[in-house]
C-alpha cells in the first residue's frame, strides 16, 4: 500500500510541475473561430494569450485526421482578432470537415508547447460553419 501511495504522489507531483511549466511557457489558453458564412469571407481566429507569441494553425482533414498543412498567422499578444482566408499551401480548403489546431510557432514550424483544444470547421460548397 505504501509503495502505491508513494508512486501516486510522485505522479501527482510530476503532473503539477508539468502543468506549471506549461503556464510559464505562455501557451495560448484557448481560442475561438467565427465564420460570417461564406468561404470567400474566411474566418476570424481569436486566441487568448498570456504573453506575446508567434502563432499558426495546423489543419487536419476529418475523419482520418490527415494533416493538410500549416498556416503562419504572425506574432500577437493579449486577445487579438486574426483574419484567416482559409488558405493552406496557397489553396482554399475544399468541401469537408476539418480540425483546426492553434499552435505556437518557432522558425516557421509548430513547437511542442501544448495547444488548446482544436475546433471543428465544416465547409459545404461555398459556405463555412464552425463547430
Amino acid at each position: 500500500m505504501r509503495i502505491k501511495l508513494v508512486g501516486f504522489l510522485a505522479l501527482l507531483a510530476t503532473l503539477l510541475v508539468s502543468s506549471t511549466a506549461w503556464a510559464v511557457r505562455g501557451a495560448p489558453s484557448s481560442f475561438t473561430l467565427s465564420a460570417p458564412g461564406t468561404v470567400k469571407q474566411g474566418v476570424t481566429v481569436k486566441p487568448v494569450l498570456t504573453k506575446p507569441r508567434t502563432l499558426g494553425l495546423v489543419v487536419f482533414r476529418q475523419p482520418n485526421h490527415a494533416e493538410v498543412g500549416t498556416v503562419g498567422l504572425g506574432s500577437f499578444s493579449g486577445h487579438p482578432s486574426i483574419h484567416w482566408n482559409l488558405k493552406v499551401k496557397g489553396k482554399v480548403l475544399g468541401s469537408g470537415s476539418y480540425l483546426i489546431s492553434l499552435r505556437v510557432f518557432a522558425n516557421g514550424k509548430p513547437t511542442t508547447i501544448p495547444a488548446p483544444r482544436p475546433v471543428k470547421l465544416t465547409i459545404s460548397g461555398r459556405y463555412v460553419r464552425v463547430g
